[in-house]
């Protein structure tokens, strides 16, 4: 159920040109992959098998809110006025609203790592983030661990100014560079550094 739920919220993301199907996959793998270093690196939290799973099919629709974006946000050419910037952050928003009105109440769990994902993936550990601006460990971790995996692909794939290699994007999101992260997710960095990396090397 979670899997067909995903896949066509997949469909509906590329077909309205908010994002390409190559960033979702590659954000789900580097969000597996961060969810898994978590479990073990922090073996008292509650990154259970089953809530890495979800997290990772998760990934692959934080940005879902940007379908209810005005025409012509997403594609302009240039900076955004602070106007527009203001609208664009409520993708998050948009987003949760989303998943909420696809919600059929089955796996509350699911729907609730989604709508997190969704909203609170642009928060920043030092409250320089959006939508809320809240911060350290009032940001749910599947949040932060898809944020991270959001920017790191937006980094070495995405970026309009110029072509960042993986290692200097590492130093730039443990650095605080792209804004505050927890220690705890600078440590699943730092363990699976080379793992992260890897992923570059496969087929999207």
């Amino acid at each position: 159920m979670n899997n067909s739920y995903i896949n066509l919220l997949n469909d509906m993301i590329v077909q309205g040109s908010v994002e390409s199907r190559e960033h979702m996959w590659y954000v789900q793998q580097y969000s597996a992959i961060l969810a898994e270093s978590y479990s073990k690196l922090f073996r008292n939290s509650r990154m259970t098998t089953e809530k890495q799973k979800l997290i990772a099919l998760a990934a692959s629709i934080h940005d879902i809110g940007k379908l209810l974006m005005p025409d012509g946000l997403l594609d302009k050419a240039g900076i955004m006025s602070m106007y527009e910037f203001s609208l664009y952050k409520k993708h998050t928003i948009k987003g949760g609203q989303v998943i909420k009105s696809l919600s059929n109440g089955r796996d509350k769990d699911f729907e609730r790592i989604c709508y997190n994902v969704c909203v609170y993936h642009h928060e920043k550990y030092d409250g320089s983030g959006y939508p809320y601006g809240i911060k350290a460990d009032k940001i749910p971790v599947e949040a932060q661990i898809v944020g991270i995996a959001d920017i790191y692909d937006t980094l070495v794939h995405h970026n309009f100014k110029e072509k960042i290699d993986p290692g200097r994007a590492f130093y730039m999101i443990v650095n605080g560079e792209c804004g505050g992260i927890s220690p705890k997710m600078v440590r699943c960095l730092e363990e699976r550094r080379w793992e992260l990396e890897g992923v570059l090397y496969k087929s999207a």
